[in-house]
């Protein structure tokens, strides 16, 4: 009988023991990856100050939790440490440094790791210039003209007509035939209930890619556009202009290529 209470007593310090280290090693995970997450925007970007300013607001929020989190865990595993040591319980003092080496570095990553504050502030930076204080309030203002497949149609030509001029000659396509507005194609795609949104896609080469990629990006930016990046691929968008997004890849070293993206808004048939 003392035999199966001592196995059953074992099994239970084994089975608390594990809890111990997995969960510690899910709280860490999950803390730091949720601190990592707060300040991801991706291409849902606030459009007013305001917005920016809770965004940073809640990054903020978000780092302070989880170190709070990760302090008083750290405090209970230290107690357990102090317990296991005064009563010489191997098990559980081993246990208790492994749980408190992971809690301590997760706490150094969260406190000093990158900090999504300081990031967000420097997007925001570079975009309240462009952008309104607060939203006007709902029905003080009339709301803004649709955009028209005219209106698109005329930005991604001048879009695509500056980033032609913005390129080292001579630019030719994968099928050697050279590159010019009128004869790179602009298709469109259903959105919304009966809109339409214009792209383009183009692959080309010119006399000198990654020059021709950073005239490119710096054409972009005059006509207004806000810069981002995605992985291997720099990004410009808007969310006042007619085209909603355009990126460039330069995979030279893969085919000798540039790899050209359009996309407009949603557009509609201008009405007469």
């Amino acid at each position: 009988m003392s035999t199966t209470s001592g196995v059953a007593t074992r099994a239970i310090k084994a089975l608390a023991i594990l809890t111990l280290v997995v969960g510690t090693i899910v709280l860490c995970g999950a803390t730091v990856l949720f601190v990592m997450l707060s300040g991801d925007v991706g291409y849902d970007k606030p459009v007013t100050a305001a917005g920016w300013l809770e965004e940073i607001a809640e990054a903020a929020s978000a780092r302070s939790s989880a170190s709070a989190i990760l302090s008083i865990t750290l405090i209970v595993v230290c107690v357990i440490i102090a317990i296991a040591a005064w009563r010489r319980s191997v098990d559980w003092l081993a246990a208790g440094l492994v749980c408190g080496v992971l809690l301590s570095g997760s706490l150094v990553l969260v406190a000093w790791g990158d900090d999504n504050v300081d990031r967000l502030t420097e997007m925001a930076a570079s975009a309240i210039g462009n952008t309104a204080a607060i939203l006007p309030p709902g029905g003080t203002t009339p709301a803004p003209d649709p955009l028209t497949v005219t209106q698109a149609r005329d930005e991604i030509t001048r879009m695509l007509r500056a980033t032609i001029e913005a390129s080292t000659r001579p630019l030719r396509t994968p099928e050697d035939v050279p590159v010019t507005v009128h004869q790179t194609p602009v298709s469109a795609v259903p959105c919304g209930e009966v809109g339409s949104r214009l792209t383009v896609d183009l692959a080309f080469r010119t006399g000198d890619n990654a020059a021709s990629a950073t005239r490119i990006l710096a054409a972009w930016d005059r006509a207004g556009y806000l810069p981002d990046r995605a992985m291997q691929e720099d990004i410009r968008y808007s969310t006042e202009l007619p085209i909603e997004r355009m990126s460039i890849r330069d995979s030279t070293s893969v085919d000798g290529m540039l790899h050209l993206r359009l996309e407009t808004a949603c557009a509609v048939e201008a009405t007469r």
